[in-house]
């Protein structure tokens, strides 16, 4: 019985979400995630329904918890002791500088005491640009860098018949940004039928939520038991999905009047009025 203290160097906290999901787990461990994300960006990245998640803020409510060390002390302390899981926390940068970087340290030095022996392990997310050498130096002594990849390349279940121009093969897409600072569509690569599975239908689904889309209709498919029925709701929305990307290419582009092209990129991203905004923009 031995718990791990690691960090882990990102640069954004995108990043480490991402690698939330690439560092394993036993399914029936707890995982605590505290984030400087407010839960409406979170769930963004992440699916977070089987994860107790905290944003990291001075603002009261549900769900956050202060910047106070021995706030963040008693939450861990209590999931310490009971079961085992995995602990995600962020926001050191900012705790440093509330706080000073002496605190900071004896902080994580805390924490390190009260993982080992017990069947917990804890991952801190670290910029390395917001400390000096020296100070990184003293934090790694204490909490070990661990590398995750967090690119999840699926070229290996890419359909080259199905694929589109500029269509998009990485699973951590970048999303690019309309000059009103919407997030842009772009065509993702179908997902075959063969190796399909709940997991890269929740990939997809985030996917789908960073561009902005409503894509209800396939989430509750998450549920099924079926793997042939998860992918005939996947395909439906996929075929949805990919209609509005060529309509909204289209409106972005030709349509000059600002009111039109809003209401319309709304309906699009609602996957609602195809059928009639493709035969006003579309038809001869």
């Amino acid at each position: 019985m031995t718990g791990q203290l690691q960090t882990l160097l990102f640069s954004t906290s995108e990043d480490f979400v991402s690698a939330i999901d690439r560092i394993e787990s036993d399914e029936d461990s707890h995982r605590l995630f505290i984030s400087r994300m407010p839960h409406r960006r979170l769930i963004e990245h992440l699916d977070i329904k089987d994860i107790e998640t905290y944003w990291l803020t001075e603002r009261p409510g549900d769900g956050t918890i202060s910047p106070s060390y021995s706030e963040l002390m008693t939450l861990i302390s209590k999931r310490l002791s009971n079961h085992k899981g995995a602990i995600f926390l962020e926001g050191l940068e900012w705790l440093s500088s509330l706080h000073g970087f002496d605190s900071l340290l004896g902080f994580i030095r805390t924490l390190s005491d009260s993982i080992h022996r017990t069947y917990w392990n804890m991952y801190i997310s670290v910029n390395a640009d917001s400390f000096s050498p020296i100070e990184l130096n003293q934090i790694t002594r204490e909490a070990p860098i661990l590398n995750v990849d967090v690119e999840i390349n699926i070229d290996l279940i890419r359909n080259e018949g199905d694929e589109f121009p500029g269509s998009k093969s990485s699973e951590n897409i970048e999303v690019e940004l309309h000059d009103d600072g919407s997030p842009k569509l772009v065509f993702l690569t179908r997902l075959p039928e063969k190796g399909f599975s709940k997991s890269l239908l929740q990939r997809r689904v985030l996917q789908w939520r960073r561009m902005g889309l409503d894509v209800s209709e396939v989430e509750s498919a998450l549920f099924s038991t079926s793997s042939e029925s998860m992918y005939h709701a996947y395909n439906l929305v996929e075929e949805k999905v990919r209609r509005a990307v060529q309509l909204d290419n289209w409106v972005s582009v030709n349509v000059r009047d600002s009111q039109e092209r809003s209401i319309a990129q709304f309906r699009i991203r609602q996957l609602t009025g195809l059928d009639e905004l493709e035969r006003r923009y579309f038809s001869d």
